[in-house]
């Protein structure tokens, strides 16, 4: 068997620390999923509050219900480092809350390089579960290596490559450390069906049994899905009971496993009991949970229904709605496909009327994968909000072996398709930043006032002052106007505005208009920093077919966030004009040509 540590998975490993560093910097605090609320929970703990009440806490305290495993070992790492500010630092967007905006914190640049305070601690805990990242990488490997030695790097490039994976391992989330934990538990089986049939394997059985029980019962103490690979292991023990024609491998192998694991994380689950008189705690869990538990359960169709997105979002789902573009899930659609075929293939070729330990070891993975999205369509029916592919990653070392075989099997012995596989999706992931993630969240660069086309002189409310503007000449037929207006504050400001645009027709008639917050979101007027002139751009769409041709004129106004009836009082060069201001002339021709005769 070739060395494990090859220059080939040394350079992928390099490649994922230096893009989970990438995704670590460009992704705002706390816009990965529940960022916030597992921050929350580390600095409880890093503080010494001890472990948190589900009742008497629920206020204190983010993803309260979740065993602390995760959130003691950031806790730790970041007890030493300065927190001022970690509660303000970027705080949650009433925009977002409102359904109006897809960033949801307010973002300032006390977030921005170098790093002090609340910051630096959040980027210290991003690492540590990039470092947790690693640890799934090589276990995905080693697994495949005793399956499919050639195609192991491939194996482990479908996840070192995965961009939502990069995404979420530069989180904060303890979905990292349970996906770690997962994989190392596979790993052990995958050794335990090996060397079953191996008298130094058999030997070396208790050893490999505590260590499954050290990892089931760390799993398990992380996320309650780490109970669940209680199935795998049970199946495995099971199985060398058969192989060995003895019933010692199942009955040892309880004891010890089953042992461990209780030793580990048994304490929390008594904690619970003697709390709330439910091991699980799901009650409370529910109850913390909040709106997001649904009335009733969905029907097992209608769940069927919301998991097609699972498929999207296991490559790449940033944040909350940030999505790649459509080629990058086409070309993941095929790589699927491609391991689905190929798995055809393999069923045609070698029908499976036996169980050796190579075959038993595809069947637990694919046990493991199966149970996984099972209990995520169980959690799906009872809480809104959780069609997440990133939920499916404790199973990620699992489902992306089963790929790599699929992919082998049309592979052979030539790697062409592994290394394109390897190749796009590499390119991909380090893409994703510049291409998808940057953008998602940009703010508007400073301006130079001097430098505005139109420049005016109008003030909405006291503050909010309009320095200029951009139009298009015309207005095409059919097509989107772009535009733009030119922005400053005077002052911090506390409410967050809503623009209204508006183009008006030649008989003052609305024939095109938005209403949107400054960047789409972006950059809300709550943290606009005073004396920062910027520029901010609006797309309306294409003019009403019945607009009367002519001169057309551009009316803005400005609202608190659902107070349209609320518009800012407007003034020009200090005179008092209304609550409107209306800027420039476009020309608006007939959507029909028109000829006149003489």
């Amino acid at each position: 068997m070739r060395p494990f540590f090859n220059p080939r998975l040394v350079a992928l490993i390099g490649l994922f620390v230096a893009l989970g560093l990438t995704y670590n910097v460009a992704v705002p605090l706390f816009e990965a999923p529940d960022e916030r609320d597992h921050v929350d929970y580390a600095d409880w703990l890093a503080g010494g509050n001890g472990l948190p009440h589900l009742a008497a806490d629920r206020g204190e305290v983010g993803e309260i219900w979740q065993p602390p495993l995760y959130y003691a070992l950031i806790g730790a790492l970041i007890a030493p480092i300065d927190r001022t500010g970690l509660a303000t630092i970027a705080p949650l967007s009433e925009d977002w809350l409102a359904g109006l905006s897809r960033v949801a914190h307010y973002h300032t640049s006390a977030e921005a390089f170098p790093y002090r305070g609340g910051a630096s601690a959040v980027h210290v805990a991003r690492g540590v579960s990039t470092l947790l990242g690693l640890i799934t990488i090589l276990a995905t490997y080693a697994i495949a290596r005793r399956l499919i030695p050639r195609h192991a790097l491939p194996a482990a490039a479908l996840v070192a490559l995965n961009p939502q994976f990069i995404f979420m391992s530069a989180a904060v989330n303890n979905d990292n450390l349970v996906i770690a934990l997962s994989s190392l538990a596979l790993w052990i089986l995958v050794i335990l069906i090996d060397e079953a049939d191996k008298a130094a394997g058999r030997e070396r059985q208790v050893f490999w049994f505590g260590a499954l029980g050290l990892v089931w019962g760390l799993a398990g103490l992380t996320k309650l899905t780490g109970l669940t690979l209680g199935l795998p292991i049970g199946l495995t023990l099971f199985y060398l009971a058969w192989r060995g024609r003895s019933w010692r491998p199942l009955l040892v192998g309880g004891v010890v496993t089953g042992g461990a694991m209780l030793l580990i994380c048994g304490w929390w689950f008594w904690r619970n009991w003697q709390l709330y008189g439910d091991p699980l705690a799901w009650k409370e869990m529910l109850s913390v949970t909040g709106a997001l538990v649904r009335p009733e359960l969905l029907s097992w169709p209608e769940t069927l229904s919301y998991a097609g997105f699972l498929r999207f979002s296991y490559w790449a789902a940033f944040g909350y709605g940030v999505s790649a573009p459509a080629t990058f899930y086409l070309m993941t659609g095929a790589i699927m496909l491609l391991g689905i075929v190929g798995w055809v293939m393999i069923a045609v070729r070698r029908p499976w009327r036996n169980m050796p330990p190579a075959r038993f070891t595809l069947l637990i993975l694919f046990v493991w994968s199966l149970t996984v999205f099972v209990f995520l369509l169980r959690w799906m029916r009872q809480i809104d909000a959780t069609n997440q592919g990133r939920l499916l990653f404790p199973a990620i070392a699992s489902l992306s072996v089963l790929l790599a075989v699929g992919l082998a099997a049309l592979d052979g012995r030539r790697l062409w398709l592994a290394r394109i596989v390897t190749v796009a999706l590499g390119c991909w992931a380090a893409a994703m930043p510049l291409l998808v993630i940057v953008p998602a969240y940009a703010q508007p660069a400073l301006v130079d006032a001097s430098a505005i086309a139109n420049p005016a002189e109008i003030r909405f409310g006291d503050g909010i002052r309009l320095l200029g503007y951009e139009l298009p000449a015309v207005a095409e037929p059919d097509q989107p106007l772009e535009m733009a207006l030119y922005w400053e504050t005077d002052r911090a400001l506390e409410t967050s505005y809503v623009i209204a645009l508006r183009i008006l027709d030649s008989t003052g008639q609305p024939v095109s208009g938005i209403d949107t917050l400054p960047s789409g979101g972006r950059y809300s007027t709550k943290v606009w920093e005073p004396g920062r002139p910027f520029r901010d751009t609006y797309q309306l769409p294409p003019v009403a077919a019945d607009a009367a041709p002519g001169r057309g004129m551009l009316l803005v106004t400005l609202y608190p966030r659902g107070e349209p009836d609320m518009p800012l009082p407007v003034s020009a060069f200090d005179v008092m004009v209304g609550n409107e201001a209306l800027l420039g002339a476009i020309k608006l021709p007939p959507i029909k040509p028109m000829t006149a005769e003489p």
